[in-house]
């Protein structure tokens, strides 16, 4: 079940607990009685974190492509009543193939005005441009008002442009999707097995849809250094 990027269980444990402990809850502002909506949530990293955090009325849903994990989560968390999991069958050339529907079509099944947070750790960087334009749509609709998203990227901009064309980014984001200049991948056969995003793409989307954006921060995932880790970081706040 590592697929989140870890291998070893304790890794599993301490990525999880970093990013809550150093990124969601200082930056994202998540406090213990918020509501969080975890889009992609993998196999339970985050969750695993926050259940020593969130008390009630505080709440956590997670929803993922990967029904086998969200059923492992349904089982493993019945101790945690605040805790939902649900798995969510888009398609998606790299996790979810087989899908029934269409990202760009999914919307998510919560109300309006329903979260504080709403965290895509590791998604759009296996999106596309229509599907991250529906998904933010989705998000500023979820998310109450002032409430917060914290999303991470491969963007695109000059410095990581200049990164790639020196060989320096470790995906290999050579190729323009569908001659899209703004939106690159690695693998032309499988689309969403890494995408990166153009910055000002991603930043007139989020006005589109009333947030504004509090907090941006580079990775070092096309060679730069950088303490934040290996994604771009994008904090923003719904207006």
């Amino acid at each position: 079940m590592l697929h989140d990027g870890s291998t070893t269980r304790e890794q599993f444990v301490q990525l999880g607990e970093g990013f809550c402990t150093q990124l969601l809850i200082p930056r994202g502002h998540l406090l213990p009685t918020a509501a969080i909506l975890d889009v992609g949530c993998g196999n339970g990293a985050v969750a695993r974190a926050l259940t020593r955090f969130l008390t009630p009325p505080g709440r956590y849903e997670g929803v993922d492509v990967n029904e086998t994990t969200i059923a492992w989560l349904q089982e493993h968390y019945r101790a945690y009543p605040h805790f939902h999991f649900g798995h969510a069958d888009v398609s998606n050339s790299l996790y979810n193939a087989e899908g029934i529907t269409k990202a760009a079509r999914y919307r998510f099944p919560f109300p309006d005005e329903s979260f504080d947070l709403v965290l895509l750790k590791s998604v759009f960087t296996h999106m596309l441009p229509a599907e991250v334009d529906s998904y933010m749509r989705e998000i500023s609709r979820v998310l109450r008002k002032h409430g917060r998203s914290v999303i991470t990227y491969f963007l695109l901009n000059d410095e990581s442009r200049g990164f790639i064309s020196r060989g320096l980014d470790v995906h290999r984001v050579t190729f323009d999707y569908l001659g899209d200049p703004l939106c690159r991948i690695a693998n032309p056969d499988i689309p969403e097995a890494v995408v990166a995003h153009d910055e000002a793409r991603v930043r007139r989307l989020y006005a589109e849809t009333g947030c504004s954006i509090v907090e941006l921060a580079f990775g070092n995932w096309c060679g730069r250094s950088s303490l934040l880790g290996h994604q771009d970081l994008v904090i923003a706040m719904k207006e």
